[in-house]
């Protein structure tokens, strides 16, 4: 039996204050000032007034399914998400439970964590051989359910050594049997296990510097590249690693231009290698090629089709098909991009 220790939230990666400017007198702006104003007004809401800025397009919103409720096919700030092998959607929400639907978005079945008193899960990876790693966060652990949805397994528990998490938030397979494991909250690191759930070893560490973690948020696997991306979300990058735990580079810095980030929470990979970040500080997906060129930026804050609150979790299918984990409006969007 393995001994939990009850704990609360030591530290969440909070969303920056900004600064309001402070009111100058009023004053008559010539006309070609006046046109130059209103066109940065109307044409760059988010990014600014950014001659070098990327179009924000607007994704096809092929379907959205959700709404508000505790029922079957609802929820309560849904916050991952994935997407097993026969194309059926895996939905975590702040309910403990985990919903399984179809790729037209049907309720098809739910697992309910077991443990729910001390907070939820906010990661979910299916494998290959369908089964499901649940990042169980505020219980220090990493939970299994077999293609059945029954419980096959877990591993970890509280603590700063070796195989311990503090609050782990994704899982990520290599494909040659290791499984790497992201987590904050006084760890800030990844730790990697053999398939059979073994500490094999970690790196990354507390801070913002070179190989340093603050608040790792999602994990992603480019077996082709033999990468490992690792959303580093309150330090606003994705480092690029090899599947040693070596750091190559980072993607990204703090800010709400192209190839900037806002709190990156979730990684989808494409078949092409294409990386798409879900930006929860920035309302909106960001897509970057393998080297890490930003090639397209698509939602922004708001309720409607196409738009975003709060986005926690993406992934992808074949067909370029986006499936956002839209929380703040308790629904999925699918996105054709």
């Amino acid at each position: 039996m393995i001994r939990r220790a009850r704990f609360s939230l030591l530290r969440r990666g909070s969303m920056e204050t900004i600064a309001m400017p402070r009111r100058r007198p009023r004053t008559v702006l010539k006309p070609l000032v006046a046109a130059v104003v209103l066109a940065c007004v109307a044409g760059a809401w988010t990014a600014g007034c950014d001659s070098h800025a990327l179009p924000r397009r607007k994704p096809k919103v092929e379907k959205i399914f959700g709404g508000t409720g505790r029922g079957a096919g609802e929820f309560i700030y849904p916050r991952a998400i994935d997407r097993g092998p026969d194309g059926s959607l895996f939905v975590a929400d702040k309910t403990g439970r985990i919903q399984r639907f179809s790729p037209d978005g049907n309720f098809l079945a739910v697992i309910q964590m077991p443990l729910i008193e001390s907070g939820k899960p906010t990661g979910l990876t299916a494998g290959p051989d369908g089964r499901l790693y649940v990042a169980d966060t505020h219980y220090s652990r990493v939970m299994i359910f077999g293609p059945e949805l029954q419980p096959a397994g877990e591993f970890g528990r509280y603590g700063t050594g070796d195989g311990c998490f503090i609050y782990p938030t994704d899982v990520a397979l290599s494909g040659d049997g290791r499984i790497f494991v992201s987590e904050f909250g006084g760890n800030d690191r990844v730790s990697v296990f053999s398939a059979e759930g073994v500490f094999l070893h970690s790196f990354g560490s507390p801070g913002s510097g070179w190989g340093e973690f603050s608040r790792p948020a999602a994990l992603c696997v480019d077996r082709q590249r033999k990468r490992l991306y690792v959303a580093d979300a309150c330090n606003h990058r994705i480092g690029v690693y090899d599947l040693d735990g070596k750091l190559s580079h980072y993607i990204g810095s703090h800010g709400a231009g192209p190839g900037q980030l806002r709190y990156p929470y979730d990684l989808a990979l494409m078949p092409d290698g294409t990386l798409i970040v879900c930006e929860y500080g920035g309302n909106r997906l960001q897509l970057f090629s393998p080297e890490g060129e930003s090639l397209g930026i698509y939602g922004g804050p708001g309720r409607q089709a196409g738009q975003l609150a709060y986005p926690w979790g993406v992934t992808v299918d074949g067909r370029r098909r986006a499936y956002v984990v839209d929380a703040g409006n308790n629904r999925v969007q699918v996105w054709q991009l």
